[in-house]
């Protein structure tokens, strides 16, 4: 903690060498909607590439809609994106965030980008960090939908996020932000940059945050005013350097994130036993980009990842904390690409080398078990080509081969086509393929331990598993200052990972399956330059392996029908925002001993926020004032079955917060 503090008082201490001023930028309410729609974005096909081109379906956060929302984290933002269903403090083992796309479990099935570079687990682990991504540094979130594994290879199986963050020219100054909250809630964002002269820039972000969680016993005191809950403090703290000098970009970012995980939430089976997830991911990266000539550019780029799980972690826990074990995951990536943009015909080509290595670790010592030590490699070879055939229809295709060393290659296109038909009508669609690598964690979960059924559960020949996403859609804009769009999608998976029974002894297989289906409506209207609103609908259908069943069931932990809105009035200095969200009919587990399979109804939650800005010279000043569950609406979560012997409770979800936070940018 002391050397956190420290850092901040650098950073702040840099403020003489970054300080040139600070230049005020117009309301995100002043752009007009055709803008809006025509952002640039390179995460969806690594090219440029203006949204109403774009063959999937995308969103585009700006920088300036992320100060006047109030927007601090990454999850504030996946809360208020159609298609994506967050929970908090749900039945997780691994963290305190669930997130559901199109009503797919997606953790582990998200690729996270960070200027176009890769900050998730890279052995396949899962992903609980959105709540520790802050956003005072970064100049746009692209979020894209789909299978995008014909450009990223695992992992990008549901959607790809991307943080483009602000360089030192862009900064040129100080941003700092403090914020304080209900349930014991401090933070501290800190944003330094200085465009030092034409060829050289420098940017340097930090964030800590502290929050206590949730007060089980007084909010929730039917199930657990009696219980001996554990501690629930969630901690989390950010750092990201980033430099350039002409074409070479150097970069470092790391997260570490500490929070409970659902055996905290447990007072029956697991009372006194430390419940901790914390996990700590890093990225380092040197990139050369090479212009040959107008049309032709080159790109080498070399990467470390590492993802290490702390010894304090309760990851596959037995019932004492010396059975805690914890895993090291690291990769080595180099890629080449070559480029040809003119235009009408944009093409991209390259290669990448991996080599991964994944150490599971515990506190077992017992000589005659073997220490597993995996080592492995990814080579892989991609192609892709935008074509403009006409100034209204553009066609995108891609492919991916990856051959990893563990097991046979496999091979992912994706097709698709954007037709501006009316200039006020555009028809887009898509299908691809998609996959995950096993993670070692599910391949080896036997780790070092004592032969023991419960534990039993290790496959080293499981294989990737994998997707194909089919959407079409439409954009309309009836009239000036509107926006209507409508998709319908398909997704397909296959030899999905789950754990099956043999008697006593489990084991993860790729016996799964899953289809699910749907659509989603987005409407957005500006009224005035002051006064704009949207509204998304998603309804989501479909069946999945029963985990302990051989046939299908109805989705479960995901709701059929989501509404989504967001309302937003500038005046003066002022931004106010009104968001709701509702969901409804939520599967539940045929196993549940409550529901069994039925569905159950959900809940509407509102939040609120107030944003002032007040430019003060070469300066600005901020505040921010927010609540979270503004109506204190307490619900559950899906209850939970009984896969421990044991009774587990439904799982609650957080109550009302209140934060304020105080900015200043020089």
């Amino acid at each position: 903690m002391t050397l956190y503090w420290l850092t901040l008082v650098s950073f702040i201490g840099m403020a003489v060498f970054f300080s040139d001023g600070f230049a005020e930028t117009d309301k995100f309410t002043d752009i007009p909607l055709e803008e809006l729609v025509d952002v640039k974005t390179t995460s969806i096909t690594k090219m440029p590439m203006s949204l109403n081109k774009s063959p999937v379906t995308a969103y585009v956060i700006s920088q300036d809609e992320i100060s006047h929302k109030g927007y601090r984290f990454l999850t504030d933002i996946l809360k208020n994106t159609p298609e994506f269903y967050v929970t908090n403090l749900a039945f997780s083992e691994k963290g305190v965030n669930e997130i559901y796309i199109r009503g797919i479990f997606a953790n582990n099935k998200i690729t996270v980008l960070v200027d176009g570079n890769k900050i998730k687990a890279p052995t396949g682990e899962p992903t609980t960090f959105y709540n520790a991504l802050p956003l005072i540094g970064v100049k746009q979130v692209e979020i894209s939908l789909g299978a995008s594994s014909s450009i990223y290879g695992a992992d990008a199986m549901l959607a790809t996020i991307n943080l483009v963050t602000t360089t030192g020219g862009d900064l040129n100054g100080l941003k700092i932000k403090a914020t304080g909250g209900t349930a014991d809630t401090g933070e501290v964002q800190v944003a330094a940059g200085k465009k030092i002269n034409e060829d050289i820039n420098v940017s340097l972000t930090g964030s800590f945050h502290h929050s206590g969680q949730e007060n089980l016993k007084e909010n929730y005191p039917e199930i657990y005013g009696k219980a001996n809950v554990l501690d629930l403090t969630e901690q989390n703290s950010n750092l990201h350097f980033n430099a350039n000098y002409k074409s070479l970009l150097v970069s470092y970012y790391r997260t570490q994130t500490r929070n409970n995980n659902v055996l905290s939430f447990n007072p029956e089976f697991y009372s006194g036993v430390p419940s901790i997830w914390e996990p700590t991911n890093q990225t380092a990266n040197v990139t050369y980009n090479l212009e040959i000539n107008p049309f032709w550019q080159a790109k080498s780029s070399l990467s470390y990842e590492s993802t290490e799980l702390s010894k304090a972690s309760s990851f596959k826990t037995g019932l004492t904390p010396d059975q805690n074990m914890t895993w090291f995951g690291e990769a080595a990536r180099f890629s080449e690409t070559l480029a040809y943009l003119k235009g009408d015909i944009n093409w991209l080509s390259g290669i990448e080398v991996s080599a991964m290595n994944s150490l599971p670790r515990n506190q077992y010592d017992v000589p005659t078990l073997p220490k597993y030590h995996l080592r492995y490699q990814n080579y892989a070879v991609y192609t892709q080509l935008n074509y403009d055939i006409t100034e209204t229809l553009a066609l995108n295709g891609s492919l991916r081969m990856d051959a990893d060393s563990r097991y046979s290659p496999v091979f992912n296109p994706r097709f698709g086509f954007s037709w501006q038909a009316m200039t006020e009508l555009r028809f887009f669609g898509s299908i691809g393929t998609s996959y995950l690598a096993p993670a070692p964690s599910s391949m080896y979960e036997t780790w070092n331990m004592p032969s023991d059924p419960a534990y039993g559960r290790p496959n080293l020949n499981l294989r990737p598993e994998k997707t194909m996403t089919t959407e079409l859609g439409f954009n309309v804009e009836p009239f000036k200052g509107n926006s209507l769009k409508m998709s319908g999608f398909f997704t397909d998976g296959k030899d999905l990972i789950r754990l099956t029974n043999v008697g006593n002894l489990g084991f993860w297989d790729n016996i799964a399956t899953s289809q699910t289906y749907g659509l989603q409506i987005v409407e957005r209207q500006t009224f005035t330059r002051d006064l704009s609103a949207d509204l998304s609908y998603t309804l989501t259908q479909g069946q999945q392996d029963a985990e302990k069943l051989n046939s299908m069931v109805n989705i479960t932990n995901s709701p059929e029908h989501m509404i989504k809105s967001n309302l937003l009035y500038a005046w003066d200095n002022f931004t106010f925002r009104f968001t709701g969200r509702w969901f409804d009919d939520i599967g539940t587990h045929e196993s549940n001993k409550i529901y069994k399979g039925d569905q159950m109804h959900g809940t509407a939650i509102f939040d609120s926020n107030i944003h002032y800005v007040q430019p003060i010279q070469s300066a600005e000043f901020s505040v921010d004032l927010g609540v979270n569950n503004l109506l204190d609406t307490k619900y559950y979560v899906v209850p939970l079955y009984d896969s421990f012997g044991g009774s587990l409770p439904v799982q609650p979800q957080e109550t009302r917060r209140v934060y304020l936070t105080v900015g200043l940018s020089y």
